[in-house]
């Protein structure tokens, strides 16, 4: 049985941040000078641990979880060990590129319906809430075999992660985004073949 600790970094500001702008592949920005401060302030923070407790670091393919993660893996002397596909921010479909208030509208209906428990609820041509838990656990699975039960930072996306929580932990909505730059903690259990079990162990802004 495989079970280890994953640390789940949210990147740091992007234009798409400053813009509003959904992100899943159709517009994909960089990180500001504020979202490079962010990365090298985690890789600070978790430079400082007693024993530097990451062993393998893994990314989403977007840029700004990318950069990010290169900035933390110079300071904890590490290189990117996977580039997971299945790590993307939320598969908004349609509604992907936009910005305007009727995107954002149905993004918080679909939103609202999966906190709901609707979680067939979809984003026009995109995701449903099953399908994103689903993609989220086989990348945590995949993370944990590489590592062979070495402590992972993942760097990767708020929305999705929050999303999938209910799906993913059992665990309620936390109430608050994962910030820029900020680390949740979650246990994983990848002894199934392609399946994980997950529990979510802190999230930062909860008791």
């Amino acid at each position: 049985m495989l079970t280890v600790n994953v640390l789940w970094a949210r990147h740091g500001q992007n234009v798409a941040n400053l813009t509003d702008t959904f992100s899943h592949r159709v517009f994909d920005g960089d990180l500001t000078g504020l979202g490079r401060r962010q990365a090298r302030e985690l890789g600070d923070r978790l430079a400082a641990y007693p024993h530097n407790p990451v062993d393998q670091l893994v990314c989403s393919p977007l840029r700004r979880a990318r950069q990010t993660a290169e900035i933390v893996g110079l300071r904890l002397g590490l290189s990117v060990a996977m580039e997971l596909d299945d790590l993307r921010e939320l598969d908004v479909g349609a509604l992907d590129g936009r910005n305007d208030a009727q995107a954002w509208a149905i993004y918080a209906r679909v939103l609202a319906a999966w906190k709901a428990g609707d979680a067939g609820a979809r984003f026009p041509d995109g995701e449903d809430c099953r399908e994103l838990c689903a993609r989220l656990r086989r990348a945590l699975a995949a993370v944990v075999r590489k590592a062979g039960g070495a402590t992972s930072l993942v760097v990767a996306h708020g929305a999705n992660l929050r999303a999938a929580l209910p799906g993913l932990t059992g665990d309620p909505d936390p109430g608050v985004d994962l910030p820029t730059g900020g680390v949740a903690v979650m246990r994983v259990d990848a002894g199934h073949l392609l399946d994980a079990s997950v529990q979510l162990l802190s999230w930062p802004g909860t008791a």
